[in-house]
């Protein structure tokens, strides 16, 4: 059963779930601004490079290359190295224009009258094949969606589609969502969380003009986990969580 689950990099986090993520599935991690979702996104990729020899694709819908490998350098995460020698490619389509990179592949812009969700998937698999990656992050998927606005008809419909493709070759994927916590009200799901094998979600919880981190492990198909609230930190080595410690509110 352990070669078929996927390691997050995130300590604390895999065994809460038998392990890690179940191999060539797509999940959705939620989170608010600030809650850690880039973070945790290329830990994924990055610790899935360096720990467990497994190659990614990142796909940055917003946030420009440069400033995303500036960012992670203070968790000591060297991306453009791991990009030179083959092992990650950046696939950039984010709005702001970039400064040429190393192994960046262009994506089609969102938001322009080219991108379709075809077209953006085509760009990745050629990515994926580029490289031989096993992992893929895309962040956020909230750009996506917007394409589609209350047509959750074809919404749907072009996410199952994305999200079959990269399970049919084999992907694990995280599907990175920003979402806006309101105090006494529930959170709003999108159709994407229906979709997914898992979803995690990143809550910030404001307690006395202190924010609190805790970990939710909302739904995870074919897979025992914690479904208490979990205290997690982003420290200067990235994300933690720490299983068997309470949130206290």
């Amino acid at each position: 059963m352990s070669a078929n689950r996927v390691k997050t990099g995130v300590p604390g986090l895999d065994e809460v779930m038998e392990g890690g993520l179940l191999r060539g599935y797509t999940y959705v991690v939620m989170g608010g601004p600030g809650s850690g979702k880039t973070t945790l996104g290329v830990q994924f990729i990055y610790k899935g490079i360096v720990d467990y020899g497994e190659n990614g694709v990142y796909v940055t819908l917003e946030e420009p290359p440069e400033s995303i490998r500036a960012n992670v350098l203070r968790f000591r995460w060297e991306l453009l190295g791991l990009e030179e020698r083959g092992k990650l490619v950046i696939v950039d389509g984010s709005p702001i224009k970039r400064v040429p990179g190393h192994y960046v592949m262009q994506a089609p812009q969102v938001g322009t009258v080219d991108f379709t969700m075809e077209s953006l998937a085509s760009v990745i698999h050629a990515a994926r094949r580029k490289v031989g990656a096993e992992r893929i992050v895309i962040d956020p998927l909230n750009a996506l969606t917007l394409l589609y606005g209350s047509d959750q008809y074809v919404l749907r419909r072009e996410l199952l589609e994305l999200i079959r493709t990269l399970n049919e070759a084999g992907c694990t994927t995280l599907l990175m969502s920003e979402v806006r916590e309101r105090e006494g009200r529930r959170m709003r799901y999108g159709v994407e969380t229906f979709l997914a094998q898992g979803v995690i979600i990143l809550h910030t919880i404001r307690v006395k003009g202190a924010k609190i981190k805790a970990l939710e492990i909302l739904k995870m198909r074919g897979t025992k986990h914690e479904e208490q609230l979990l205290p997690y930190k982003i420290t200067d080595r990235g994300i933690m969580v720490f299983p068997g410690e309470k949130v206290f509110v």
